[in-house]
């Protein structure tokens, strides 16, 4: 059974301007999904919604077969799914190790030497680290979350080449490892080619390639 579904989903900010509707799609545990598109195309907005930061104007999104609404949206965000970030997102005056425990208290360093991290970058303060090393505390921060989907938004976009390939086969190797479910929103056909699903948004659809060809979700 799908983790996260989009039933008739539909969004618009003015009523002649809709930016996609009715959208069917399901997602999987331990898939990693890519959503591409132009800018503009709806693929924040898409994960907004699906990370309960924002609300559909029509159709719902379900998470394990339940109204994502009616389990209530902070609980859904604090329980049901975690966030990656182009910009981080980290406490800045805290540790990777501190970062980290703000999600799971038990956490231990493990987590973060999966991520290629040495003991002594754990300990120090997380602006003391690159950029590639900030994305790698935010991954491993939605790693030691028990939420079974992670979100990530242009988690990549931030790093130079060769290390936003590093950064993305790590992401893809340890979810798939945790059987998370992993939706990335991106602009890389680097990340794309490393995904199981492709979703491109386009013109109110989405085009679903998962490798067996190409589907239409239902549209306007």
């Amino acid at each position: 059974m799908a983790v996260l579904t989009t039933k008739d989903l539909t969004f618009y900010y003015f009523r002649d301007s809709v930016i996609f509707e009715n959208l069917n799609l399901d997602f999987e545990r331990g898939k990693i999904y890519t959503i591409l598109g132009a800018s503009g195309s709806g693929k924040t907005t898409l994960l907004s919604l699906l990370g309960g930061l924002d609300t559909p104007k029509g159709g719902q999104i379900e998470f394990e077969g339940k109204n994502i609404e009616e389990i209530g949206l902070r609980k859904y965000r604090q329980s049901c799914v975690s966030f990656i970030f182009q910009n981080y997102n980290l406490i800045e005056y805290m540790t990777p190790r501190e970062n980290v425990q703000l999600v799971d208290p038990h956490a231990s360093d493990e987590t973060l030497r999966q991520v290629g991290l040495t003991p002594d970058e754990i300990g120090r303060n997380v602006l003391k680290l690159s950029g590639g090393q900030q994305q790698r505390v935010a991954i491993a921060r939605a790693l030691a979350s028990s939420a079974p989907v992670i979100l990530a938004d242009e988690p990549t976009g931030n790093l130079d080449e060769d290390t936003a390939e590093e950064i993305t086969a790590l992401l893809v190797e340890k979810a798939r490892d945790r059987n998370k479910c992993v939706i990335i929103v991106s602009h890389s056909p680097k990340v794309a080619e490393a995904s199981d699903v492709i979703l491109r948004l386009s013109h109110r659809k989405i085009e679903v390639d998962d490798g067996n060809g190409t589907e239409i979700s239902d549209g306007d």
